[in-house]
This record gives structure tokens, C-alpha cells and sequence, in this order.
């Protein structure tokens, strides 16, 4: 089982997953794919907020730490709910 957990860092947010490393890599190419294309299909509309998205493995999670566009301010509950809808995965985010 993956989990998320969703913490405020300046002005961006880190996005801790823990579970299966496989899976939260996942979230990381899920995310980078829909930024890349430009897809933001998500109902939330959060994605089109994200300036940058970085990736590391903290032994059994995978850490990762978006910045909002100039301009932008990123919602956790908004980031929970288009993690959740670009993987299609049910549920909501833990804000931490």
C-alpha cells in the first residue's frame, strides 16, 4: 500500500510516498508525464500550478519537492486530489 504525505516547505510542497519504492516512483513519472505533455486533464487544475517537480528515494519512500509557477501558491488538499486522479487512484492525500 502507498501513502502520501503532504507538507507545506516554503512556498512549495513535499510530497513524502511511502510503500512499495516501485510504486511511488510512479507518482515522480505520472506527475513528469503530465507536466511534460501538458495534459493537465486533472479536475483540480493543481498540476497547471507546478514550476518544478524534483525526485529522491529516502530508503522505503520516495521524497518528492514541487515548486509553484512564479505567481502560483500550490494546495495540498489540490496536490492530494491530482496525485490521486493522474495515478487513478482512490482516497485522498494525509496533509502533514
Amino acid at each position: 500500500m502507498v501513502t502520501l504525505k503532504i507538507e507545506r516547505v516554503g512556498a512549495g510542497l513535499q510530497v513524502r510516498i511511502e510503500g512499495a519504492v516501485r510504486e511511488a516512483l510512479g507518482f515522480h513519472d505520472a506527475v513528469s508525464a503530465c507536466r511534460q505533455a501538458s495534459l493537465w486533464s486533472c479536475p483540480t487544475g493543481e498540476c497547471a500550478c507546478i514550476g518544478s517537480c524534483e525526485c529522491e528515494q529516502d530508503g522505503d519512500a520516495v521524497v518528492l519537492r514541487l515548486a509553484p509557477r512564479p505567481g502560483e501558491t500550490l494546495s495540498i488538499a489540490g496536490i492530494g486530489e491530482c496525485l490521486h486522479y493522474v495515478l487513478g487512484k482512490p482516497g485522498g492525500a494525509t496533509p502533514g
